[in-house]
Parts: structure tokens; sequence; C-alpha cells
């Protein structure tokens, strides 16, 4: 084990034996291959907020002529690291595994170039031979909106909101209550679009990232169930959450509301349902 792994292992108490004998492992056999520059823990193990359920996430970095032979070969490898029961690729250059023990791990493999565009507090070295570390970025600045994905979020919501009526009229309770999930997911990914970190990472870190008021919204939801009166309150629920915050977020990006979206919406609930959702 290096020094890089000791202070690791050291540092996380509260990560599972499993995953730190995981990374152990991939030290060592990554060191092990002449191709592979630099090895870094990202993710949440490379912000440092990992815990026992977190997967683990490896940057690897190897000379550009190197990648296509790398990456050809990365079953094998890894193999040697572990044995998996799922493997796969997602792109030419990012692979997803889990163990038999379900300790969950992903790698990116990435070359020297793109070292700037990693920070010093989102890349830990993990095996870093050449001091390549020296090369990443200063901590980055608290993340804002994007705008393109908030609007993409809010004219998506009125959408499956101007459903409403169709699920209902049908009496199809079932499609009703999965619209219902969708609008809840979409008032979730709209909540973190407003979160200002670095890094926002995974929603399996809700409780990290929204502020407790957010959290006690969701939490606060309506349960859903198929029924017409649990698929109603749910989208009343969450529009009434909902719009005031994309108005926000629109403000602040700069983006014009979809107003006649808005406004047919409502009219059209009000039309078919005799709903009329606050103001």
């Amino acid at each position: 084990m290096t020094d890089n792994a000791r202070e690791y292992s050291a540092r996380s108490g509260a990560a599972d034996p499993r995953q730190q004998a995981l990374i152990e492992r991939a030290e060592h056999v990554l060191s092990q291959d002449d191709r592979v520059l630099g090895v870094w823990l990202v993710g949440s193990f490379g912000r440092g907020t990992d815990d026992r359920f977190s997967d683990v996430d490896l940057w690897v970095v190897v000379a550009a002529d190197d990648v296509d032979s790398f990456c050809d070969d990365w079953p094998k490898t890894s193999d040697e690291i572990s044995p998996t029961v799922f493997r796969r690729a997602l792109g030419p250059r990012v692979f997803n595994h889990i163990t038999p023990e379900w300790v969950r791990f992903d790698v990116s493999v990435g070359t020297p170039d793109a070292i700037g565009s990693r920070t010093r507090s989102t890349a830990k070295p993990l095996y870093d031979p050449h001091g390549l570390s020296a090369d990443l970025a200063a901590p980055g600045a608290p993340k804002q909106p994007d705008p393109a994905r908030v609007e993409f979020i809010t004219v998506e919501f009125l959408r499956v909101l101007g459903l409403l009526p169709v699920a209902i009229g049908r009496e199809e309770y079932v499609v009703g209550e999965s619209g219902a999930g969708l609008l809840r997911q979409m008032l979730i990914d709209l909540m973190l679009e407003d979160v200002a970190v670095e890094d926002r990472g995974g929603v399996l870190h809700l409780d990290r990232l929204l502020p407790a008021d957010r959290q006690q919204i969701l939490a606060g939801l309506p349960p859903l169930q198929a029924t017409r009166e649990s698929v109603v309150t749910a989208n009343i629920t969450c529009a009434t959450h909902f719009l005031p915050l994309a108005r926000a977020l629109h403000a602040r990006c700069g983006l014009p509301w979809p107003q006649e979206l808005e406004t047919a919406a409502r009219q059209h609930l009000s039309t078919s349902l005799a709903i009329d959702l606050p103001a």
C-alpha cells in the first residue's frame, strides 16, 4: 500500500472495510501497469463525503496514445482488481462494476491534458508517481443553476402536469401515480439546481445537499397511491412547491418565463377537473 492509500485508510473511519480493500487492491494493480500515469479518487471519496454506502469512483490517467489499449484491456485489469457480478461500459472510457459483496466502483479513463479540469477539493491522489496532482486546479466556485436544465425541467413539469386530466378522465390511476412520481422527481431536480456547492454529486446524498426546509417539503409530500384523490393531491402539492422556485430560478438565470404554457396548463386543469392551482 502506498502512502496515499494509507492516508486514505486512516481518514476513512466511516468507510466499509470492503471499500478500503478494493481501493487498496485497485491502487496495487493499477500501479503495476506502465501505461498508468496516475490514479485519483473522485466522486464522494474525492470530496471526502464518502460513507459506507458510497460507490468508489476512480479516475485513471494514461497517455493519449495508450487510451485505446488500456480500455481494451480493462476487463482483464478489472478482474485483477476484483471479481464482479456486473460490469458495463458507459461509453468508451467509463466503466461500472459491482463486486460479489456489492461494492460498487466506477472507473473513468482520462489523459494528462484533462488534469487541470479537476480540482484539489474533488480529486484525491491514490497513485501519483509523476506529481501530476500539482496541475489540479484550485477549488472551484459554487455551482450555479444551469439555465438550459432549469428551462427544460420547468417546461417538462408543466407538460406532465397538463396530462393529469388524461389520467383522471380515463381512470388510469396507476398511470396518474407514475406521472405524479415524475413531478416529485422534477421538484427534487429543480431543488438541486439551486444548491450552490462546487460538486453536487449524486441524488443519493440529498440530506447533505438540501437545506432543512426543503428536506421537510420533500418529506411532507403526500404518499402516492393509485387513486383519484391521491393522484390529484400529489399533482397540486408538487405544483405548489415547484412553480415559485421555478420562477425564482428563471429570474436568476435571466430566462423568460413560459407564461403561455403555464396559463394553458392552469386553464386546462380548471376546465377539465375544476382544479385551480395556487397563484
